[in-house]
């Protein structure tokens, strides 16, 4: 693929890492409420050395990689939308992989859950 405008660039870096934020600040408050303390450290450290990296890669290049595939033959919104609907995906599949672990306290979150996520979005 040919090289992307600066606009481009700053979209990726925008809603890419905007996603990644949010996925990391949804896995933290899942882990708040779950009671979960990974190796006898906190969550910030993990968060901060495997969450960051892995959020921030996937949905950075996710949203190039679909954005710029998408832009090809339609309009800007359109290939917008499908960069958004394709990070929402990635992101609910990472939260139900390292967000709701399976080690929990059932007292705490049944079924992995936290008691806060809405009961119409499976994970």
């Amino acid at each position: 693929m040919a090289k992307g405008s600066k606009f481009e660039s700053f979209l990726t870096l925008v809603v890419g890492g905007s996603a990644g934020f949010g996925l990391l600040v949804l896995t933290s408050r899942s882990w708040k409420a779950c009671g979960v303390h990974l190796n006898g450290v906190g969550n910030g450290p993990t968060l901060l050395f495997v969450g960051v990296p892995v959020a921030f890669v996937v949905n950075l290049v996710l949203f190039n990689f679909v954005y710029r595939f998408s832009r090809k033959g339609q309009g800007f919104f359109t290939a917008l939308l499908a960069a958004a609907i394709a990070i929402t995906i990635a992101d609910l599949a990472l939260y139900s992989w390292a967000g709701t672990p399976t080690f929990t306290p059932a007292h705490l979150c049944p079924a992995n859950v936290p008691p806060w996520w809405p009961k119409s979005i499976p994970t």
